[in-house]
């Protein structure tokens, strides 16, 4: 249950982490979500430096553009090149097997598994979390 909790606090503080919000528009940002946090949780980065990585990604973002509304902006884009800096500054990781495993996520069809239960939600609203 603890261990829920924190991965709930965690949501609760992303864009589209409040009621009414959206917190995921696709599959993929989810399984980025995940990926970012077990990473964590099994001891691979601390979190805060996650989190300036990310603040790194979305400055040179911001920096490159002439229009923060332009079309190329994707939130959960920044949180995979944090993930990914992150990784390689703390691990081991080999840039062309991610690369290899990246290509392999992406040739799966997002409805793969679309026949088994998911028991977990997906979003959580943090009016109904248990305290």
């Amino acid at each position: 249950m603890e261990q829920r909790r924190e991965v709930e606090e965690l949501v609760c503080d992303l864009p589209g982490g409040r009621p009414d919000e959206l917190s995921f528009n696709e599959p993929w940002e989810i399984r980025a979500f995940a990926l970012a946090v077990s990473a964590h949780k099994a001891g691979q980065y601390e979190w805060s430096e996650f989190q300036s990585a990310l603040a790194n990604s979305i400055k040179d973002w911001e920096d490159s553009v002439d229009d923060l509304a332009d079309s190329s902006w994707s939130y959960y884009q920044h949180w995979v090149a944090a993930l990914e800096q992150v990784l390689a500054d703390n691990t081991s990781l080999d840039p062309s097997a991610m690369n290899e495993q990246t290509e392999k996520v992406l040739a799966t069809p997002p409805d793969k598994n679309h026949h088994e239960a998911h028991l977990e939600p997906v979003a959580i609203d943090p009016a109904t979390r248990p305290r």
